[in-house]
């Protein structure tokens, strides 16, 4: 057995003489180790399931126990069967989760370095989308899709940091849980200095009021289903970008000023008024970067081959997923970890590399040793390459390629005489006041 820091200048902890093992620890710091399912070797194992490609738990289980085994001294041998497992995972997976996240958070935040921050602001951009379940009757609490012949479905909402590019949070609900609602369950985690990403799907007068009380600015794109309003006379300042979110049934409260940002033909508002503070280029750029919550859902459906989950029961299934985006989490901040040392930035890290790099490490009997050369070689060169491709990859025969319309443009409209006298109302209220 050896010893190795956490990384936070704690006191050294032990770890165990198998190199994935031993690379993973580190980041797993705050869970107790014990004998038999400790919280450790839950999270060890549930991770180790969230990387492997077996086509059945029970043979993920498997993989991830030889792993075990080979790390664990026999004094904390863990129990044999699936069964056992997930029954304890299932009764311990909150607490635990709740212990590991922000341990996760802050080697998000230091792994980032000056990518931290992005003119002034913590950029975090946000997204969701849908995971399927086994048909069962005990998953039809999921929640059922409203397309016809779909089956149990979890929604889940994703945050990532756009500056690193790796998660920050998520949050799991039933099928048609909207992402709004999701989203506001998860406002407590944001860091100070928020600058929020999103697409048109999150423009909501009440949600984006709740984010300002909160500190969040925000920056989303915007659509034809959006109205807006302008020379409405509110703020003491309008210029060529200011207009205002101010629905008809939200007329006795404040209209909100924005500032519309026009890239190409993408139509994106924001709080931020001042230019200076926010530039559109600057907007441009952190906007582009959402394409990395699209690359996190691609890497957990496609290269970690999770689009659909395999637990009989919501709990279950609720877990395994959970244990799926943590996998995930600890896999792109070990192969951000190598790649850094190389002298490469998070962004550039390799999924597809890094997973190869830990199922390799996961089946090798010389990986006992203790920070084997292979592991660490193969997650140094976890880079994506540089070249830029001019051509499509998709065959444009694909036949269940989805095509949907453009958002469009938002509709703009000069605020009418009675539209502006309320909104004077309001203002001389709020002086007064």
């Amino acid at each position: 057995m050896f010893r190795a820091s956490d990384g936070g200048g704690a006191a050294t902890r032990s770890v165990y003489r198998h190199a994935l093992v031993r690379v993973m620890t580190p980041l797993l710091a705050p869970l107790a180790a014990g004998p038999g399912w400790s919280a450790l070797a839950l999270a060890l194992g549930a991770v180790l399931m969230g990387w492997d490609a077996g086509p059945t738990l029970a043979q993920r289980f498997e993989s991830a126990r030889l792993v075990l085994d080979a790390a664990l001294p026999r004094r904390r041998r863990v129990g044999r069967t699936y069964q056992g497992f997930v029954k304890a995972l299932a009764a311990r997976s909150g607490v635990i989760l709740g212990a590991l996240l922000p341990r996760l958070r802050t080697l998000t935040e230091r792994a980032a370095g000056a990518a931290w921050c992005i003119a002034g602001f913590v950029p975090i951009g946000v997204d969701g989308s849908t995971f399927d379940a086994p048909r069962t009757i005990a998953n039809e609490a999921l929640g059922l899709a409203g397309k016809d012949k779909c089956g149990p479905r979890m929604t889940t909402l994703l945050l990532v940091h756009l500056g690193s590019m790796l998660p920050w949070a998520w949050r799991v609900g039933g099928a048609r849980d909207a992402e709004r609602t999701l989203l506001r369950g998860m406002l407590d985690v944001l860091p100070a200095r928020t600058l929020l990403v999103a697409d048109a799907g999150f423009v909501g007068y009440d949600l984006l009021r709740t984010l300002r009380a909160r500190g969040v600015s925000v920056l989303i794109r915007v659509g034809r289903g959006t109205r807006l309003l302008r020379e409405l006379g509110f703020s003491r300042r309008e210029g060529g970008g200011t207009v205002y979110l101010w629905p008809d049934n939200r007329r006795a409260t404040p209209p909100l000023t924005l500032r519309l940002i026009r890239v190409g033909s993408v139509h994106l508002i924001t709080d931020v008024t001042d230019p200076r503070r926010l530039s559109a280029r600057t907007a441009a750029e952190l906007y582009r970067r959402r394409w990395g919550l699209e690359m996190a859902f691609r890497a957990l459906k496609q290269t970690l081959e999770r689009r659909k989950v395999r637990s009989g029961t919501p709990a279950h299934a609720r877990a395994e997923l959970d244990w799926a985006i943590t996998g995930l989490w600890v896999l792109m901040l070990v192969g951000a970890g190598a790649i850094g040392a190389a002298g490469h930035a998070p962004r550039r890290l390799s999924i597809a590399s890094a997973l190869a790099a830990v199922r390799h490490a996961a089946h090798d009997p010389d990986a006992r040793r203790p920070l084997h050369r292979t592991l660490r070689r193969r997650l140094r060169r976890a880079v994506l390459d540089p070249f830029r491709r001019t051509t499509g990859k998709e065959s444009y025969r694909w036949p269940r390629k989805k095509t949907p319309p453009p958002p469009g443009m938002p509709r703009i409209t000069t605020a009418s005489e009675a539209q502006v006298a309320a909104a004077q109302r309001l203002r001389a209220r709020q002086l007064a006041a």
